[in-house]
């Protein structure tokens, strides 16, 4: 029985009452239900909703935080942290007419066009809002990244449910969060929170591992791909470096530094980037350099400059001299 069956209209006290039923009380029912178990918070929003299922998916239990605390507890002490991104219900414009559509409209309402612009530009959100929340920023063992997305964006029939597991000591991670505080949120007015954007070149150098994925169908069924204990985590978002060759962080600078660690000597006043990429990448396929290796060696290239003399405080120096150390180990022996 659809809505339209049950007499659902707008203007209707009777609609009202179970407009509160269905998305108030019974939800609200239903996450009190589940914060028992997972022991995260009981506030119903979909960012929460994460939290539940990467408790649930890694069976370690939330501290009951919501924005701010210990999002997951492990043990010896430790915890981690969870961030949700959430694409499924994005709104998307008609090029037609500019009308606003919803995910699960074909097409425009306004003038029936089928020529939509579909928007996934959600991203995870990492705010560092003073200097005491930067020095804690690696104290999470693991960052624990949610992402609720369409297999195919311009067909609403099946969301795909992910998690990938960041450990906070990778170079991609450690460098890329001292550098934003440092160098982009410090010359930015609005100090807005640092943008993570899934399947592009920052996150892919943080080294995730996809712990957990399923893919729910239009009816409903739930077919879950990737579960801890009954298959392995999957590492592979690397992808072959001439299709970075967008990134405005990658300079030419950078890749020259790249390949002169590699023995490559590149000349940046002759050499486009996507070309000197492409030389690079040949070299590291010659040398079969494993995916991890690569990241860390790309990450300390693309940050490393521009925050190795930064003053920082003496427990994050120590872990960021800690990981550097292992690096220069790697680009010694090359």
């Amino acid at each position: 029985m659809t809505m339209g069956d049950k007499g659902h209209q707008l203007g209707d006290l009777g609609t009202s009452e179970h407009l509160i039923k269905d998305l108030y009380i019974d939800l609200r029912k239903r996450v009190n239900e589940w914060a028992e178990i997972t022991k995260q918070t009981a506030q119903a929003r979909m960012g929460y909703i994460g939290q539940h299922l990467v408790s649930v998916v890694t069976g370690f239990p939330g501290g009951k935080s919501g924005a701010r605390g210990r999002d997951l507890i492990l043990p010896n002490g430790e915890f981690a942290e969870i961030k949700t991104c959430y694409r499924v219900d994005q709104l998307s414009r008609c090029n037609a007419c500019g009308a606003v559509i919803a995910s699960i409209e074909q097409s425009c309402p306004s003038c029936g066009a089928t020529d939509i612009r579909r928007n996934e530009d959600s991203k995870w959100l990492i705010g560092i809002r003073n200097d005491a929340e930067f020095e804690e920023i690696l104290n999470p063992v693991y960052y624990y990244l949610a992402l609720f997305d369409f297999v195919d964006v311009n067909d609403p029939n099946t969301i795909r449910a992910s998690i990938w597991k960041v450990d906070s000591s990778s170079p991609g991670f450690a460098y890329c969060m001292v550098d934003y505080y440092l160098n982009i949120r410090a010359k930015s007015l609005s100090k807005a929170p640092f943008n993570l954007w899934p399947y592009q070149l920052k996150f892919d150098l943080m080294k995730p591992k996809l712990i957990y994925r399923s893919l729910i169908k239009a009816d409903d069924i739930i077919h879950t791909e990737v579960f801890p204990g009954r298959d392995k985590a999957q590492f592979g978002n690397l992808k072959p470096l001439p299709e970075y060759s967008g990134s405005l962080n990658l300079t030419m600078g950078k890749i020259v530094d790249l390949g002169r660690a590699l023995g490559i000597t590149l000349d940046s006043t002759k050499t486009k980037k996507k070309d000197a990429l492409n030389v690079v990448q040949k070299e590291i396929d010659k040398r079969h350099l494993p995916e991890p290796t690569i990241a860390d060696l790309v990450s300390f290239f693309l940050y490393y400059s521009d925050i190795s003399e930064a003053s920082l405080p003496d427990k994050l120096r120590s872990k960021l001299d800690s990981i550097t150390a292992k690096i220069q180990t790697v680009l010694k022996a090359l």
